[in-house]
């Protein structure tokens, strides 16, 4: 390769790493809370928290809730677009200033005894019933 091809490849190369690209994956579901009636699913995410000028770098683009007669399948995709000092460094500060984000899945027929299954892992997701308030 001619030096100054390489030197534009290399270039093109460092502006796409530095600019940082969003990404968008299927969150990995550990538990969900269960509404009283049995028809609503309250993931809660955490997100990290919005820059300064409050537009989000995490959110929510896709959910996914697929019904069967002994399981229900759910997943959440959410776009990733924070920037990072350094394109292979991880996020280790977005679980410190974090909001906390609740994603709700609507079931057509209430939960009734079905397990529920993560999307990415298959494996199961663990349900506690919804906190009542105090009225």
């Amino acid at each position: 390769m001619p030096a100054g091809k390489a030197l534009v490849t290399l270039a093109a190369c460092a502006a796409v790493m530095l600019t940082g690209c969003a990404t968008s994956s299927w969150e990995d579901i550990g538990s969900a809370w269960l509404s009283a009636d049995g028809r609503t699913l309250t993931v809660r995410l955490l997100l990290a928290a919005p820059s300064p000028d409050a537009k989000p770098c995490e959110r929510v683009t896709d959910t996914e809730v697929n019904e069967f007669p002994s399981k229900i399948v759910i997943g959440i995709q959410v776009e990733k677009d924070c920037p990072r000092p350094w394109p292979w460094e991880e996020q280790v500060a977005s679980l410190l200033i974090s909001r906390p984000s609740p994603v709700e899945l609507q079931l057509r027929k209430p939960l009734a005894g079905r397990s529920v299954v993560n999307n990415t892992s298959g494996r199961h997701v663990r349900i506690y019933p919804e906190k009542r308030t105090s009225e």
